[in-house]
């Protein structure tokens, strides 16, 4: 097992100094700082490969400190810490590109379930998920389209939104497909080496800077011809590359077999299977009665819309196991509406705007040919707003 370097960042000191002995013993390189500013200075320095920080930190707090580790070449993973009810910013902390989050007060236990799947090296994937229960017709389709792509050794694309269960499809399909051969996680945004054969899934491709995703165009090249590549991202893989968001080249080299993975909110059949699972597992984990879910409060879970997805719901029961029952009262968040952006704690009126006038200028682009004068008629704009339009959005030469 590959020993990994670690920043903790917490301004109670003496909570990050405990926990950085703690993870120590196991071998990895865990060093603690108590501000954000500090923190940002020291992963731009020397960028380690997780940072664990908390959410609420003056001046500099935890978002600023994932926004800098996410922009840096290659992003850093990081796992934020909120606290008790504050699962909003948590999802808003996931969109940003944390790998998860925890809420306090963290154990070095809940830390190093999650560090195994950071750590190099082939790993068996297990016979059964207990993070994926797949009761609901959608689930169902899921699956059985992934049975269709047994036997072929084509690139596989999987399309959906953080925690929906990505994960879970991929090491569905390695295990219905060649589950005597390794299966491993690579990280696209570092210089790769292939495995000789199995599966190897790149995981948020979208995340990756423009260059960096041509990079990996190269490299998918030389992928040996014995190995399957799955890779995920979030949804509308197609829009980004109409929007320039995601490197055209990489997209249509691996995009040969693409599959749609359903958020929770899409499956609601799945919701109490899972959270039962999910609480019967920490309950035994942690050695702590199962709270029992009344019938109101089930009732609330299936209108609950998950923006977190399995994530969100994972880490519910964590909660309710430790705190007790009252942390399954949650604020019920209705699904989004057809059409509509998901208006949360984060979302920018301005941004979304941009990105659908950006959208529909691209899409006028395609259906003219490239004639900014007929793009122009389509859109009803006079020629000196469009090309201005075009120049904001990058899209003057396209």
């Amino acid at each position: 097992m590959t020993a990994l370097n670690i920043l903790i960042v917490d301004d109670n000191k003496t909570a990050a100094d405990a926990l950085a002995r703690l993870l120590s013993l196991d071998g990895d390189e865990v060093s603690a700082t108590y501000d954000g500013e500090t923190a940002i200075s020291l992963m731009q320095a020397d960028p380690p490969d997780l940072v664990l920080t908390d959410l609420r930190m003056e001046p500099v707090d935890g978002m600023a400190v994932l926004r800098a580790a996410r922009t840096l070449e290659p992003p850093v993973e990081v796992i934020v810490f909120t606290a008790f009810g504050a699962v909003d910013v948590a999802v808003e902390a996931m969109r940003i590109g944390a790998r998860d989050f925890l809420t306090k007060p963290v154990t070095a236990d809940q830390i190093k379930e999650r560090l195994l799947s950071l750590r190099e090296g082939p790993t068996a994937p297990p016979t059964e998920d207990p993070d994926f229960i797949a009761n609901s017709d959608s689930s169902q389709r899921m699956l059985r389209a992934l049975d269709r792509a047994v036997g072929v050794p084509s690139p596989v694309w999987l399309e959906g939104e953080l925690g929906s269960g990505r994960g879970f499809a991929a090491r569905y399909l390695h295990r219905i497909d060649r589950p005597e051969t390794p299966y491993r996680d690579i990280n696209p945004a570092r210089p790769i080496t292939w495995p000789d054969e199995g599966t190897a899934v790149l995981a948020n491709v979208d995340q990756l800077s423009l260059p960096a995703q041509s990079q990996l165009a190269r490299d998918v090249i030389a992928c040996p011809a014995g190995l399957r590549l799955i890779v995920t991202s979030a949804p509308d893989a197609r829009r980004m590359v109409t929007e320039g968001r995601l490197h055209p080249e990489l997209y249509y080299a691996l995009s040969v077999i693409t599959f749609q993975v359903p958020p929770l909110r899409a499956r609601p059949e799945d919701v109490l299977p899972l959270l039962d699972a999910s609480l019967e597992r920490f309950a035994s984990r942690y050695q702590r009665p199962r709270p029992v879910l009344q019938e109101a409060t089930r009732d609330r879970l299936r209108q609950h819309g998950w923006p977190g997805n399995v994530r969100e719901l994972r880490n519910l029961a964590e909660r309710a196991v430790v705190m007790g029952p009252d942390a399954l009262h949650i604020e019920v968040r209705p699904g989004r509406t057809t059409g509509m952006p998901q208006l949360e704690p984060g979302f920018s009126l301005a941004n979304h705007l941009e990105a659908v006038e950006r959208r529909i200028l691209s899409e006028a682009l395609r259906l003219a040919g490239g004639d900014r004068a007929q793009a122009g008629k389509l859109l009803g704009v006079e020629r000196n707003t469009l090309r201005y339009k075009l120049n904001k959005y990058g899209l003057l030469e396209k």
